[in-house]
């Protein structure tokens, strides 16, 4: 039984790379799928398994298996099944999807689950390549987002590198499994280190000013890979990012603390002032991902145990809020719809849509009884708690200001003249419905996200 426990991620992995491989062959959408599907389903269960055992392991001198890993793998796992089920009816060639998935996914479970900074420059390669692919091998059409994606993503793992090449002198076993930040040498290259790792992943975590990228990439990518990146990928990088920032720089909390306050703010502001002037709704949710960005930096800010189960049950709710917001625009997209004047009566044209849209952009604005007032009820108290209030207050505020961009794309559902009928395919509503049934579910009752999401954070905690 232990060795099944052990070894159940690297032959789930292994099977996942079989089925990448296996499409070139079969070239059958429903079967890639299907399989696609099926493996990130037994990853949940395995993730599942781990966070309720508690156990805590390495495998392969590569991953570490515990709570915090475990949460990640929960999350990511699930966000890939909609993926995949939203590209398909979404992705005319959703077999370079199936294809590229695979071994994409390989990438952000590695980050999730890394032991060692190298684990994670890698995996974080690995998950940037294919994404690229899949953006690429649509056509030419598609030329402009990847290539500023692969150029944004080329310096950022330079930089990344160089970050990591600062600390090997003074830890040459590059480990995350315990704090090293004690090793390392002089302040000086301790906070050049820190501000290299910020601007590396700030540029896959949207972060200001790192984040100018995001709106040509998120419109003009293919309206199945869009949910990919906004909803995963963008998550990967905050991921790495609290594993570096809270285990290599643990004991210099002063350093951390101001460098978070202000990416918090200033890419709350931008994000929230910037969707205000949108017309595109693909680039108003990609602004308003960008301000999300920075709602979760506020409960890194604290750099406490509580605030850290704050980003990541944030990143849980804006995950599969966002999932569900690009997977209805990309399905409306294709449909020739596009503009927030376009939603115009959308409420008559499928009211299961309309509904589930309203929902989710409620939830994004804060509004009670959904998953996203509790994310940022939780992370604005870990600022309060932590004597940042000052960092609490603006957050409130841009949650009010964001309230005006939402209720305009709001309004225009629910006005003007009606046209005919939209159908939605079945896989759509899978989709929509699973990730509102999150936001409503966990907004009513949040009490077992915030388990996990607590012991995820007093794991992490428990190696410093």
């Amino acid at each position: 039984m232990q060795i099944l426990v052990n070894f159940a991620i690297p032959v789930l992995f292994a099977a996942l790379l079989f089925s990448g491989i296996a499409t070139l062959f079969h070239k059958n959408k429903k079967l890639s799928v299907a399989i696609n599907s099926s493996l990130f389903l037994l990853i949940l269960v395995t993730g599942i398994y781990y966070s309720v055992t508690g156990i805590s392991f390495n495998s392969l001198s590569l991953y570490h298996i515990y709570p915090f890993s475990s949460f990640l793998l929960m999350l990511f796992s699930l966000a890939f099944v909609l993926v995949s089920i939203a590209a398909y009816e979404l992705d005319s060639s959703y077999l370079k999807f199936g294809m590229l998935l695979p071994l994409l996914s390989i990438g952000v479970f590695s980050v999730s689950m890394a032991s060692s900074l190298l684990t994670i420059i890698v995996s974080m390669e690995l998950m940037t390549v294919p994404t690229i692919l899949l953006i690429a091998l649509n056509g030419k059409d598609f030329a402009e987002p990847s290539t500023k994606l692969f150029l944004l993503s080329a310096i950022s793992i330079a930089v990344l590198a160089f970050a990591i090449a600062l600390i090997f002198p003074y830890d040459s076993s590059l480990s995350i499994t315990q704090a090293v930040s004690g090793t390392i040498g002089s302040a000086y290259f301790m906070v050049l280190s820190l501000v290299l790792f910020v601007a590396a992943l700030g540029v896959e975590a949207a972060l200001f000013p790192f984040n100018l990228w995001i709106p040509d990439v998120y419109q003009g990518s293919p309206s199945g890979v869009s949910p990919l990146i906004a909803g995963i990928n963008k998550k990967v990088a905050f991921v790495a990012l609290i594993e570096i920032s809270f285990v290599v720089f643990a004991g210099d909390k002063s350093s951390i603390v101001p460098v978070f306050e202000i990416l918090a703010v200033l890419t709350m502001f931008f994000g929230n002032l910037a969707a205000m002037v949108q017309t595109n709704v693909k680039r108003l949710l990609a602004y308003s991902s960008i301000s999300q960005a920075g709602y979760i930096m506020v409960g890194l800010a604290s750099v406490t145990a509580f605030g850290l189960e704050s980003s990541l049950f944030q990143i849980f709710a804006h995950s599969f809020m966002i999932i569900g917001a690009f997977v209805i625009a990309g399905f409306l997209a294709a449909n020739g719809i596009e503009s927030i004047g376009g939603y115009s009566g959308l409420y008559k044209r499928n009211g299961f849509l309309a509904f589930s849209l309203t929902v989710i952009m409620l939830s994004m604005a804060g509004i009670p009884g959904l998953i996203g007032f509790v994310g940022k009820f939780l992370l604005f108290s870990s600022a309060i708690s932590s004597g940042l209030i000052a960092l609490a207050f603006i957050g409130i505020i841009n949650s009010f200001i964001s309230i005006y961009y939402y209720g305009k794309l709001i309004s225009s559902i629910y006005s003007g003249a009606s046209g005919k009928t939209m159908h939605v395919p079945n896989g759509i509503y899978v989709v929509v419905f699973i990730a509102i049934a999150i936001v409503i579910a966990f907004g009513i009752y949040p009490a077992p996200l915030m388990a996990v999401s607590s012991r995820a954070a007093a794991s992490l905690f428990g190696i410093i």
